[in-house]
């Protein structure tokens, strides 16, 4: 069945969230792993043999909340680690503000630190390690409400665009990160949201052009929350398989049961 696009993008959709926050396990491009340990108030960030020793807590970035990975560009050229303390506070407030450390790879050495004002956590890298997505949290009231935010490694600087769909009417986004897929050369940068309140979506993050869009995937939310929470994204060739039930041209961002 024929979802129409159109029809799609009428539908609440959110962005990235890593907002799930640092998780300890290992970033990877096929070629190299990358871990990063805390020991006391340093962290140990290690690659094969070697080892590089960054003063504070931090880890590497979670991207969804069943604990899928992020930090490292396409090329393997560029790791970024979360602030383990950053981000949103136990007591449900907003963080005032924001760390990355931002480590080279080749050879591993500490680049910089960005620190932002505002609760950011981290979404996805360009292929080159340039750009550096973020999801800003915009509410205390709501913590899945979110605008994404490209900020610019060279220049250190935050861009003023909020990176969005143009077609949706609000540029702040609501939902959870349940799965993602990337494209081989990191342009493209796939996630699958949950919304207890509406239909589950995928956003679609174009890394390189910085520009996104959203697609509402028609699940009968009030029924398959489990199956919603648990499904898993995977490329296959111009197709973008959501669980074992939907299809996305990668193209048209036309949907089709499987």
């Amino acid at each position: 069945m024929r979802t129409s696009l159109l029809i799609l993008l009428t539908l609440i959709c959110i962005p990235a969230a890593s907002a799930a926050g640092p998780w300890l396990g290992t970033a990877s491009n096929g070629v190299a792993e990358y871990t990063a340990n805390v020991h006391g108030t340093t962290t140990v960030v290690a690659a094969g043999s070697h080892r590089l020793t960054l003063t504070g807590k931090w880890g590497l970035p979670r991207v969804t909340m069943n604990n899928d990975v992020g930090g490292l560009s396409a090329d393997g050229g560029t790791l970024v680690l979360a602030e383990r303390d950053g981000g949103v506070h136990q007591n449900g407030e907003l963080a005032g503000t924001t760390a990355f450390a931002v480590v080279g790879t080749k050879p591993l050495r500490l680049r910089t630190v960005v620190r932002l004002r505002g609760d950011f956590g981290f979404d996805a890298l360009s292929p080159g390690g340039r750009m550096l997505f973020l999801v800003q949290h915009v509410s205390q009231e709501d913590l899945f409400r979110y605008r994404v935010r490209a900020y610019d490694l060279a220049k250190e600087r935050l861009l003023p665009r909020v990176i969005a769909d143009k077609r949706q009417r609000d540029w702040t986004m609501n939902g959870y990160p349940v799965g993602r897929a990337s494209t081989r050369d990191g342009r493209w940068v796939y996630t699958f949201y949950g919304n207890q309140d509406n239909y589950p979506f995928v956003h679609a993050l174009d890394t390189v052009n910085r520009t996104a869009i959203c697609v509402g995937i028609p699940f009968d939310w009030a029924a398959d929350q489990r199956e919603i929470s648990s499904a898993t994204l995977q490329i296959k060739g111009g197709k973008l398989a959501i669980g074992d039930r939907f299809l996305l041209d990668r193209t048209t961002f036309e949907v089709t049961k499987t």
